[in-house]
């Protein structure tokens, strides 16, 4: 993966977060990290992906500096103040396009072969899958006339 495609990445990751806190607010920031969806787990991957493809430290800790600034306004809306989001919502992945989607899996899944720890191929994996469902992807899919015949399989 190319420098610049990494700080893409790497970008889009930070983005996802924003927006699962501009959608679901202080919950994905309070609830156990073990839950489905946390924003630790994005946090997790910014770092990784900064470190897996050499990325400066200076354009890590800006992401990860965006990701705390947000936690504090939907910690402050949930309070009641009245503060503004720190990017508009036009400029986030509210509902990403099933293509910005699979770039996205699509680089963790680049990422995750780098590693050869487990547990961070585990974590970049699992977030590969958290977007998939987040992001809706398979209502981007299109079926084949031959797949439309088949019964439906339900996903897990």
């Amino acid at each position: 993966m190319t420098t610049e495609r990494a700080q893409e990445l790497q970008s889009a990751i930070t983005k996802e977060a924003l927006a699962l806190m501009v959608i679901h607010g202080d919950y994905v920031c309070t609830a156990t990290e073990t839950d489905d969806i946390h924003v630790s787990h994005f946090e997790k991957v910014v770092k990784l992906v900064g470190e897996v493809w050499g990325l400066s430290e200076k354009v890590t800790t800006a992401n990860l500096t965006m990701l705390d600034q947000e936690r504090d306004v939907v910690r402050k809306l949930s309070a009641g103040e009245d503060v503004e989001h720190i990017m508009p919502e036009n400029e986030l992945p509210m509902n990403a396009t099933g293509m910005e989607t699979l770039d996205n899996i699509w680089g963790l899944f680049e990422t995750a072969v780098a590693v050869d720890d487990q547990e961070q191929r585990t974590a970049l994996l699992n977030l590969a899958q958290e977007l998939a469902e987040c992001q809706n992807l398979l209502d981007w899919i299109e079926k084949s006339p031959a797949e439309k015949e088949l019964p439906e399989i339900a996903v897990s």
